[in-house]
């Protein structure tokens, strides 16, 4: 197959060059925005007087035929989907079809392809989001009242709400999906006219092909257009900011699993078993997220060091940003689509049992003897002998006698009982951010209005997407 730049280059590239060089295996996922950017462009060429109607009506024809036949398959014998597409329509439609990379180059048309997928990546991402955050939210109303240990350190430090735990990744998870969202506009202004490096040697009607693409903005400095992919950063950014909050629950809910915890069950069709033991039930799609997790965290690691060294402008070593991209989003959304489902196929044990004999109680315990008059740091001490005497004698706080009690402080009083109820240590964190059945409640309403004004967003962003159907609707519209 010829190549597109074959007048200067007089010999047959070696088939080595041609294997090492080839990305078409990747960057095929990116032909349908590279047929509508190439749709844009002519329909720009045609508004600049560059080609005429005739030639535009062929161009478009002729791109809806590569269009169909590479929906068709197999692709290959190409340096990438770009040539394909440009060498197909050639022979589809002759010698109109080599005027379609009049006014751009590779380096602005491959740019162009890559925010359109990535505004689309975007909104994909954000969908799943809030997919997971309502299954969040839907398990959080149903563990209002379950209590599980909250952990310091890995040990056991006071007693929290199912739901204020479930609530803190909801939290977590609602920041992503902000930062996610705030990478959309560096990715909504377009490349097209940026061409090699100095920009076009046309004329564009610039404005007329961003609003058949729906770009909201022009790209103002063609250098950075054709060299910069913080776009793709940002993506990735944010991409590994989810995966770590997904693997930092899915860690938990390993634990919690496990037998010596068992404060939650599985559902058996989100786990596994093993090739030898018969026993044994495996949360390995928690381990597989985690696992995901080290390789977005990779991406973004490759991204940067592909960037960091390149002179100005465009260098072929970005050629490898789309797959590092593509496998970023990829791992992603799917994880974030298989941690919503088995959200909803999961609950919360009960976890009474799993509270006895921790002295979970003693920070309100210490907060009791300061309400009667002790400063904190000898509540605080007291609190600390009282726990290791418990310790020796093998009881509980529940066990100790008034008389005991007094030889430690004489603020103790018959209502030290009430205070140590799992109940009573709950509902005393009364502040807005605590686990108080009352701030519970609260900050659950707040997160579904939250969840609401989030899906709002997304439909506004939806509305800055274009698709095939689209623009072949607005083109048909400008040109009449």
């Amino acid at each position: 197959m010829d190549k597109i730049w074959k007048g200067r280059i007089q010999k047959k590239t070696h088939e080595l060059v041609d294997k090492f060089t080839g990305s078409l295996d990747i960057d095929k996922d990116l032909y349908i925005y590279d047929i509508m950017g190439s749709m844009a462009h002519a329909a720009g060429l045609n508004s600049a007087g560059i080609i005429d109607d005739a030639t535009f009506a062929k161009l478009l024809q002729g791109l809806d035929e590569v269009k169909q036949s590479i929906e068709k398959g197999p692709l290959s014998g190409f340096e990438d989907i770009h040539s394909l597409i440009e060498s197909r329509l050639i022979e589809k439609v002759g010698e109109a079809g080599k005027k379609i990379h009049t006014g751009r180059s590779r380096n602005d048309q491959v740019v162009t392809d890559e925010r359109l997928y990535a505004k689309q990546a975007i909104v994909q991402l954000l969908e799943g989001l809030i997919d997971l955050q309502s299954s969040l939210l839907n398990l959080a109303e149903k563990n209002i009242n379950t209590v599980i240990p909250a952990y310091t350190h890995l040990q056991k430090a006071q007693p929290v709400l199912a739901a204020h735990y479930l609530l803190s990744f909801f939290t977590k998870f609602s920041r992503d999906l902000d930062s996610l969202a705030g990478c959309f506009k560096a990715c909504d202004s377009l490349p097209l006219g940026a061409a090699a490096c100095v920009g076009s040697g046309y004329k564009l009607d610039r404005k007329l092909i961003a609003k058949l693409l729906k770009f909201s903005a022009l790209d103002y400095n063609s250098l950075d257009t054709v060299s910069s992919r913080d776009f793709m950063l940002d993506i990735i950014y944010a991409c590994s900011k989810v995966m770590l909050h997904l693997s930092r629950i899915s860690e938990d809910f390993i634990i919690y699993a496990s037998q010596e915890f068992s404060y939650i069950e599985i559902d058996d069709a989100f786990c596994t078993g093993s090739s030898i033991m018969p026993q044994k039930k495996n949360p390995d799609v928690l381990e597989l997220i985690r696992g995901k997790s080290a390789v977005v965290m990779g991406n973004l690691n490759q991204l940067m060091m592909l960037l960091k060294g390149l002179p100005m402008a465009y260098n072929r070593d970005l050629q490898e940003d789309k797959g590092i991209l593509f496998e970023a989003v990829g791992h992603t959304a799917k994880s974030i689509e298989i941690f919503a489902a088995l959200l909803q196929n999961m609950e919360f044990k009960p976890a009474e049992d799993k509270l006895k004999g921790s002295f979970m109680q003693a920070t309100d315990i210490a907060d009791y003897l300061v309400a009667k008059g002790e400063s904190f740091r000898n509540s605080h001490n007291i609190v600390g002998r009282l726990v290791a005497y418990c310790v020796e004698k093998g009881i509980d706080f529940d066990q100790l006698t008034p008389q005991e009690l007094q030889e430690f402080s004489p603020y103790f009083t018959d209502d030290f009982y009430q205070v140590i109820s799992i109940e009573s240590c709950i509902d005393s964190k009364k502040v807005d951010c605590g686990t108080s059945r009352s701030s519970v409640e609260k900050n659950i309403k707040d997160a579904g209005e939250t969840l609401h004004a989030k899906s709002s967003l997304l439909v506004n962003l939806k509305q800055k997407l274009i698709n095939y159907e689209q623009l072949i609707n607005l083109i048909q519209k400008s040109f009449k």
